[in-house]
């Protein structure tokens, strides 16, 4: 079973976001064949661009990251807040880990946006 971090509207683009370890997928449909290997989480620009590949219209890069900052601090919520569960393929703690070092990486490029993950208010 996957992380689930929420739904994500992106310009025409709603999907569900999944994490697999450090790995992101898009669900846009019910068919197996709908789902969206996006990329690891330690490379959020790199699943922004792929996401952007998805969208039929041209998107600012930045709003891409902004919907992922969202998914991403809905699951730190869960991740920081909930115990382990013998059904995730992945321990809490260990998502929480993953997102922080996310938005460590993020800081570089964007530092409002991490900040944003990483703030209980």
């Amino acid at each position: 079973m996957y992380l689930y971090f929420g739904r994500v509207r992106v310009g025409p683009l709603v999907g569900y976001l999944w994490l697999l370890g450090r790995r992101l997928y898009l669900r846009v449909g019910w068919r197996p064949r709908d789902t969206v290997y996006l990329g690891s989480v330690d490379d959020l620009l790199g699943v922004a661009v792929r996401v952007r590949r998805l969208v039929p219209r041209p998107l600012p890069v930045r709003h891409l990251v902004a919907a992922l900052v969202d998914a991403l601090k809905k699951a730190y919520y869960v991740a920081s807040r909930y115990r382990d569960s013998p059904r995730w393929k992945i321990r809490a703690w260990e998502a929480a880990m993953a997102i922080e070092y996310a938005a460590s990486a993020l800081a570089m490029y964007w530092p409002s946006a991490a900040k944003k993950i990483l703030d209980d208010g």
